[in-house]
Parts: structure tokens; sequence; C-alpha cells
């Protein structure tokens, strides 16, 4: 009976999927925050966003559950500052929406990093990316 008085649009649907996708992530965040003190030091190498892509000693970030952290990198990155000796990350970047998301990451990323570290992303098409900085544009 409920299905002929409300029958949800495709738009209420897809916001459903975000809703459910969104509790999805911060449960794992969460749960990734309490166990980031395993993690604690100085010099730590994260390898963010990095899908099956997993490098030996660093500390590797994604939502999947094999990564050593499930952490939602939109929001603040749980390690002190100046702590990290590398940001790196490929095919990561470009998902993050522009210019919010990209900005907020940008901004831990120099937080965490010591002094001289290292911030390498690899993204698959960077000239949007380098005529919107040599433009000024937001």
């Amino acid at each position: 009976m409920l299905g002929n008085i409300f029958k949800p649009t495709a738009s209420f649907r897809r916001a459903l999927r975000d809703l459910t996708r969104e509790f999805r992530i911060q449960r794992l965040h969460r749960a990734a925050l309490k166990r980031v003190r395993r993690y604690s030091g100085n010099s730590l190498r994260l390898n963010v966003g990095c899908g099956k892509n997993f490098k030996q000693g660093w500390i590797n970030i994604d939502l999947g559950k094999e990564a050593d952290l499930q952490l939602d990198v939109r929001e603040p990155l749980p390690f002190a500052d100046e702590s990290v000796s590398t940001v790196y990350s490929e095919h990561f970047f470009e998902h993050l929406e522009y210019p919010d998301e990209a900005l907020h990451f940008l901004k831990e990323s120099l937080r965490v990093l010591q002094p001289g570290g290292r911030f390498s992303v690899g993204v698959p098409d960077t000239e949007w990316l380098v005529t919107a900085y040599a433009g000024e544009d937001r």
C-alpha cells in the first residue's frame, strides 16, 4: 500500500544511496581513529587513496578493508603536526571535490608534513589544474 502512496524518484533513491555510503564511510573512519595510535611517531609515510597499491613500511590509507587505516581524508588527518615525512597519492586526488575537499586535503597534508617533507601526487590529467593555477582560478 505504501508503495502506491510513496514511489521514490530516481533522485531520492540516489540521495539514499549517497547517505548510506556516507554512514559506511563514517563508521570506517571512526573505527580507524581508534587504531591510529599504533602509527604515531615521527617521519611517517602516508600512501593516501592506495586502493590495492600497498607500500611496505608505509601507512596505507583507503576505504577498502585491506588498507592499514580506512580514513575519510575529507576530515582532519589524525596525525600530529609535522609528523609525516611523505604524503604520496596516485590516482586519488582527482576524486576529491574541487575546491573544498581538494583544498582541505592539501592544507591537512601541509599541516602534517615535516619541514622539507615530500608531497607527491600523481593525477591522470593535470592540464586543467596547471591552467587554473596559472590563471589564479579557484
